[in-house]
Formats: C-alpha cells, structure tokens, sequence
C-alpha cells in the first residue's frame, strides 16, 4: 500500500490555497489529479454523505472487489459515497467490463452485480463484456485511464480522497480490512 499525501499533515486548505507555488510535485499531482478527477472522470455514485472518496478499479480486479465488499458497511450506514471510477486495464475482457458498467441502464445496479459475482480465476468480473462500446462510453473510459495514469500509481484499487485538514491523499492498493475504518476517518 503505498500512501501519498497531497499537503503535509496539519496544513490549513486555506494555507494550501495561498501557497500552491510551495508545493512539492508529488503535493501538487494529488491536487491536479483531485481537481481532474472532480472535473472529468466518469463515475458510478454509491452511498449518500458528505464524506466522498473516488476508487479507480478495474472490474477483473481482485483487490478491487475485496475493497468493494469490504466498503459495504460504511457506504450502507450512510454518511460516506463512494464514486467508483472505472478503468479496463488488467486483462483482454476488462475494457469491455468497463464499458458494460458505464452503459448499463442502471450503472450502480451492474456494478455491484459485478462485485458480488466475481470468481477469482472463472472470468473474474461477474458481468458480461460490451462488445460495441458507444462513442462517448469510449471516451469517457480513455479519459478515466489517463486521469489513472497521471497518478504514478502502479495499478488498480487506487483511492483519492480530501481530508479533514485539506490535504489531497491517494492510496494505491486495497488497505487492510482493519486499516480501512482509520483512513475512512480522515476523509472530508
């Protein structure tokens, strides 16, 4: 798991803002790729609440779905959304997955369908590949890969998250079930 904060801890968003020129690189790429997430990805919105946390995954995943299941109690609780952002990265049919997601009649209702049929090793994902993609489902999949990209991180779960102090936070893999309800706490 590797974490990247996007401010050092204790900074002020208002501190932040007037002083984006004395931000580190990697400080600035979670505020830009915050900032790009927020303005262009593609999304499926899970959970009512004011605490939000965006979740690139790939519906082949493995860790992906475990951190889908493992988020279940704190998105049904309430208080918490998770904006799953999906990419298809991992194997032939993942792209096709991701596509199906986005142009389902209910894109929530086909995720976790996917999530909650996923066999490890028997087609992973549990939904059926869109084989003829829209145009816009193209593109919108093209653009959550670079927005993926433009994070360094090496593959899929990776969440992104403001904190309560303000800063920008990104974790690339899917933490621990019992590190989860911690870094839940830090989110804005």
């Amino acid at each position: 798991m590797v974490l990247a904060l996007g401010v050092s801890a204790g900074t002020q968003a208002a501190q932040h803002e007037s002083s984006k020129s004395a931000l580190s690189p990697r400080e600035q790429l979670a505020e830009k790729l915050l900032l790009g997430v927020e303005r262009h990805a593609t999304w499926i919105g899970e959970g009512k609440g004011s605490h939000i946390v965006y979740v690139f995954f790939d519906p082949n995943c493995p860790y992906c779905q475990k951190l889908f299941m493992n988020l279940r109690p704190y998105v049904e609780k309430g208080g918490f959304q998770a904006r799953w952002i999906p990419v298809g990265i991992l194997m032939a049919s993942s792209h096709g997955k991701a596509a199906a997601l986005l142009d389902a009649k209910d894109p929530l209702q086909a995720l976790r369908h996917n999530e909650e049929h996923y066999v490890l090793g028997d087609g992973f994902g549990g939904i059926e590949e869109e084989l003829m993609p829209s145009d816009k489902t193209e593109k919108a999949l093209d653009t959550n890969a670079q927005l993926l990209s433009m994070s360094g991180a090496p593959g899929v779960p990776l969440m992104l998250f403001r904190t309560k102090e303000g800063p920008v936070v990104f974790i690339s893999g899917g933490p621990p079930e019992d590190k989860l309800k911690e870094i839940l706490g830090y989110v804005k």
